[in-house]
């Protein structure tokens, strides 16, 4: 008995939940009048039918499918499946190659020519439905720009929206000219956010402001009056993008909204911004953070980063715990630890842990055995593998018997192809491991020649270099509480090292 699934969905254009029963419905009669047995239904709800691996059910099926779990797709119609070309005929091309095929509920669709034409049609008509909507729901957004009425999201802090229009919102407005204030009298970022928390002031959402929404307060032109929409195509960066970026349909008008601050105050504060982003190079010299990615807070588990402060001209770098740099007000008890100190301590540790031959012997010990292990292991996959390709094999000859009794339909031919494509991964998967079973065990001398070669490459690297890549290679993490250090190695990349 074919094995089937369902796949149903439905999005926010007028539809609604319970347009998923009556489409598994329609799908679970048409799969019991073909004798199918139902494996699974896939259910996306308020998905948009216009790109496929944004739905979760839809990749979900799709890795089902690799894993061969069933035979054939039932859609209820063609819109339920995609309602964009090349989505729709790329996800029919995997499913083909995989030997599954789709069938509609509602829809007569077969592999003959006119079928065919039929499916191209509906597709067609199907994005075309998609894009004029989209069309038509663009069209009535401009058209509420130009009325200067909110088009949706979430207003920014300061305004509340009344009957589609903005209005100031005084308590959050004080907050909002209280940044500006403190920005344009030469405050820090961090001293503004410490400010504001002491007075009590929050974001919308009751959290502590951080810098990012500091910063996109004040590059934002809707608090001096000015309305703006579409500043960029959609998906094609930041909302703030330099104005090259800019689609023909950009909409901006002056003095359209009330607005919280001047623009005089409005452009003071954008100067402001154009001078920290030119500030002499000596503030923007480059620092070789060697343990960034790999550096842990103790005390909150957020990542560390790298930290520059250049008082009297001289410059200081420490690690200081990102979440607390990026929201001042955060209580997190993390010290910052001075750049040099941490790197330091992470390099003595590899030095005495590995780059020594008493600890590389132990080291190539266990390699040894790991490797012996390794070939054991390799002899069991090939024996998994060859009983796979002589299934495969057995399935390919029995399909080549359909053919010769005439049965030379699509499904057919496209398990032909599929069990080929079996057949071939399977034999290349059996002569790596083969090969890779063929490597030899090193003597002691031989990955003592290897490990001496390291060192030689490591001493002959300038210090910078050297570092990097030992930590590269041999760190782990290393999580930090106050001054404290705790070092995680691993010595994985010491088998790479060797067998090159």
């Amino acid at each position: 008995m074919p094995r089937a699934v369902i796949y149903a969905r439905f999005s926010s254009d007028m539809q609604r939940e319970e347009s998923i029963d009556a489409q598994v419905r329609a799908c679970t009669a048409y799969a019991k009048s073909k004798g199918y047995e139902i494996v699974d239904t896939y259910i996306d709800e308020a998905k948009s039918g216009r790109e496929v691996t944004k739905r979760d059910a839809y990749k979900k099926m799709l890795d089902d499918a690799s894993h061969k779990k069933f035979d054939i797709v039932i859609f209820h119609k063609i819109d339920r499946n995609s309602r964009n070309e090349v989505d729709y005929y790329i996800t029919k091309a995997k499913f083909l190659n995989l030997g599954i095929r789709y069938e509609y509920a509602v829809q007569s669709i077969d592999s003959s020519p006119e079928g065919q034409m039929m499916e191209g049609m509906l597709v067609a008509i199907a994005a075309y439905y998609s894009r004029n909507l989209a069309k038509e729901t663009k069209k009535g957004l401009n058209e509420n720009a130009y009325k200067v009425q909110f088009n949706g999201g979430t207003p920014p802090l300061g305004y509340k929206i009344v009957d589609k229009h903005y209005v100031i919102d005084n308590d959050e407005a004080e907050a909002i000219r209280l940044i500006f204030d403190l920005f344009i009298a030469r405050h820090s970022y961090k001293d503004i956010c410490c400010i504001l928390a002491a007075k009590g002031y929050t974001t919308r959402n009751g959290q502590p402001f951080s810098k990012k929404s500091l910063y996109d307060i004040i590059g934002n032109e809707r608090y001096c009056g000015t309305y703006t929409f579409n500043k960029i195509p959609k998906g094609k960066g930041k909302r703030n993008s330099h104005s090259k970026n800019r689609p023909d349909d950009f909409i901006r008008l002056e003095d359209a909204i009330p607005a919280i601050v001047s623009k005089d105050v409005f452009q003071q504060a954008q100067a402001r911004r154009r001078i920290n982003k030119e500030r002499p190079a000596e503030y923007k010299a480059k620092v070789n953070y060697l343990l960034r990615g790999k550096i842990i807070c103790g005390h909150c588990g957020s990542a560390m980063g790298g930290h520059t402060c250049t008082p009297r001209d001289k410059s200081y770098s420490y690690y200081s715990c990102l979440d607390k740099e990026r929201i001042p007000t955060k209580k997190c008890l993390q010290k910052q630890i001075r750049k040099e100190d941490a790197e330091e301590a992470v390099i003595t540790k590899i030095k005495n842990e590995i780059l020594n031959s008493e600890a590389f012997s132990v080291i190539a010990d266990k390699m040894r055995k790991k490797f012996a292990n390794t070939k054991n292991s390799i002899d069991k996959k090939i024996a998994d593998k060859q009983n796979q390709l002589t299934k495969a094999q057995k399935t390919r000859a029995n399909l080549y018997k359909l053919v010769e009794k005439g049965i030379d339909d699509d499904f057919t031919f496209s398990k032909i192809k599929a069990a080929k494509e079996t057949i071939d991964t399977l034999q290349a998967v059996i002569q790596t491991l083969k090969k890779s079973k063929k490597s030899k065990i090193l003597s002691d001398a031989e990955i003592q020649k290897a490990f001496q070669l390291f060192n030689d490459k490591v001493k002959s690297m300038n210090d910078v270099e050297a570092k990097k890549l030992l930590i590269d290679l041999f760190l782990d993490k290393v999580i930090i509480i106050d001054q404290k250090l705790d070092i995680h190695l691993s010595t994985d990349a010491i088998s790479n090292i060797i067998q090159k």
